[in-house]
């Protein structure tokens, strides 16, 4: 993983923190020796346009297909796929320390229904080809608060559609955030959008929702007094 994001930058890139810290030896040497076996990246990178979903991820194996998109430490992500191991979950990540404790999980536990990208997502939204995924979650994705920096947010009415298309069923696809001004521009491309994308629904999340507190994130914006809110489409 190292090394591809220094060969090919422009997939890796972000403008928030991808690294909050050094990573540790082991920590290299688990990315180094394995992530290229549970990974999608070069996949993607070598993608011609007669593959399919279904080649890319061999998802033939499995019932279904759930994306989660932002899974931190990989909490959420590990337990689904334990609990689940005739799904297929594709896991896609920037930050750099939480998919090496996801690889380390894989590892140690010999789950072999995960799949990993460390792209930035859209690299891989935008292969992946029509009504191929039965699921996908954004799990609370960087808000961007700044009005300058709304074209940075990875919510837009250009990946609402894409997301649309390549999932197989309304109201399959999840976005959770504790910033209720992105809750509100979110809600806001919905409601101005009625006649090319279908509509919303919406909540504010409570302890008994199963995307309520899934990661570190969540729980520290909760601890702070935070909602959750989350809009299906």
């Amino acid at each position: 993983m190292l090394d591809l994001r220094s060969k090919f930058p422009d997939y890796y890139q972000y403008h928030g923190r991808n690294i909050s810290k050094k990573l540790s030896l082991s920590n290299v040497r688990i990315l180094n020796d394995y992530y290229s076996k549970y990974s999608l990246d070069k996949k993607i990178l070598n993608i011609s346009s007669k593959t399919s979903t279904e080649q890319l991820l061999q998802s033939n194996l499995f019932k279904k297909v759930i994306i989660e998109v932002g899974f931190g430490d990989g909490e959420h992500l590990i337990e689904s796929a334990l609990s689940n191991p005739k799904v297929l979950f594709v896991g896609s990540e920037v930050y750099v320390n939480g998919v090496a404790k996801v690889l380390k999980q894989i590892l140690e536990k010999d789950i072999k229904n995960i799949r990993l990208c460390g792209m930035n997502f859209v690299y891989l939204l935008n292969i992946l080809n029509q009504n191929s995924i039965d699921e996908l979650k954004i799990i609370n994705p960087d808000p961007w608060h700044k009005k300058r920096h709304f074209k940075r947010r990875l919510v837009n009415l250009e990946n609402i559609i894409k997301i649309i298309g390549i999932v197989k069923n309304k109201y399959a696809s999840y976005i959770t955030t504790d910033s209720e001004s992105y809750f509100n521009y979110i809600n806001e491309i919905f409601s101005s959008n009625s006649k090319i994308i279908h509509e919303n629904k919406n909540k504010i999340l409570s302890k008994n929702d199963r995307l309520y507190g899934v990661s570190r994130y969540q729980r520290k914006a909760i601890k702070n007094g935070k909602k959750i809110y989350q809009l299906t489409f």
